[in-house]
């Protein structure tokens, strides 16, 4: 592995970590990946051209922050055998553990969220796609944007260690480039193709689909806004009106689901990340049952808001197989930290999630992606 370290000593526990800072979350990355694919496929024409001349592709050199100060070496390629739990045993260290990439019949892809126009800033969410085409599914694991992590190459106390920061934090000082590298170096994932959305996005392309069908709990309703209500309950306006009824299924708005999708308040990250792919895998769904001018119609408004390191050739080449998909079974039961494996701790005075025993992490995170 590169870019190794002298280990660091343990992270005392200074407080118990509350989730008190203002976060945004934007959730329709998945949905804007699987619906702009299904569209593409059959608008490989010249209207097929202009939509791709939408998208923001940016290759690597273009997206790289010189003032990083990370690694210019190659990335590994990744261990291609299948799942071998020996390998995981018999590791000491995470540096012993093997570097997964896209094998045979499995494709990870980074889906951001970015919480800027300009796609700049921390990446407030942040989920690994990964494609079997093996045992047909979709499974989607969500990186908890709050976890300690150490950052290739970042030494700014100049002690020779990598600095530890939140995970989000690696976009914001080096984009993808370092966000990926951070995976790599953290949790042994080579991913080296990324589709991120801005805020923008999640309202433009619910609303296009006819709106999102959300089974909510009494809780959550406080948090969604009534229909024609444009406050959010985060913005604490007195004159906020929430939804109205008992709790059960109601049909969101493209507004109200992405405030569904924002709720911070009743609970924890783990069931915001939860709620975040229940979105998701929702408006996958419609999008299954969506017509070829609807797919178009949505996904143009929302194309200026995407960002990929993909080609234009790449992409089309991708959508190309994005019908099999639709028949593929969607899982979201997985993210990082797992419910139990971290404990809240304090470092220069931000509360994040540290990982208590990141090998078993990572050998969890690789069985559920490759075995």
């Amino acid at each position: 592995m590169k870019n190794k370290k002298t280990k660091r000593e343990p992270i005392q526990v200074m407080r118990e970590y509350r989730y008190s800072k203002k976060v945004r979350i934007w959730t329709s990355i998945g949905a804007s990946v699987m619906a702009l694919l299904g569209a593409l496929c059959i608008t490989v024409s010249a209207f097929g051209m202009h939509m791709l001349g939408l998208i923001n592709f940016k290759p690597d050199d273009d997206i790289y922050d010189p003032n990083a100060d990370i690694s210019h070496e190659d990335d590994d390629l990744g261990y291609s055998e299948p799942f071998d739990p020996s390998l995981y045993e018999d590791a000491q260290s995470l540096a012993d553990i093997p570097l997964r990439g896209n094998v045979k019949g499995i494709r990870n892809i980074m889906l951001l969220g970015i919480d800027s126009e300009s796609f700049s800033g921390r990446s407030d969410t942040m989920i690994i796609l990964s494609i079997n085409d093996n045992t047909k599914t979709i499974r989607m694991v969500s990186l908890l944007r709050d976890t300690w992590v150490s950052i290739p190459g970042r030494d700014k106390d100049k002690d020779g260690v990598d600095d530890i920061n939140k995970l989000n934090a690696a976009y914001a000082f080096g984009k993808f480039r370092l966000l990926s590298k951070t995976i790599e170096q953290n949790f042994r994932l080579d991913i080296d193709e990324y589709l991120g959305v801005n805020f923008e996005v999640l309202p433009i392309l619910i609303d296009a689909l006819g709106g999102l069908d959300i089974t909510l709990t009494a809780k959550e309703m406080t948090q969604v806004p009534n229909y024609g209500c444009t406050l959010t309950a985060h913005s604490h306006d007195p004159n906020f009106v929430p939804l109205q009824g008992k709790p059960g299924t109601y049909h969101l708005t493209g507004f109200q689901a992405m405030e569904y999708a924002r709720i911070r308040a009743i609970d924890s990250d783990f069931k915001r990340t939860e709620r975040q792919r229940k979105v998701i895998s929702l408006l996958i769904e419609k999008a299954k049952d969506m017509s070829y001018s609807q797919l178009i119609d949505a996904v143009y408004g929302a194309l200026p808001h995407i960002d990929t390191n993909l080609s234009a050739d790449e992409f089309l080449a991708f959508a190309a197989n994005a019908v099999k998909y639709t028949s593929y079974t969607i899982e979201t039961n997985f993210n990082v930290p797992e419910d139990k494996g971290y404990k809240g701790v304090t470092i220069n005075g931000g509360s994040g999630l540290q990982i208590l025993d990141p090998r078993a992490t990572v050998t969890n995170l690789h069985k559920y992606l490759y075995e």
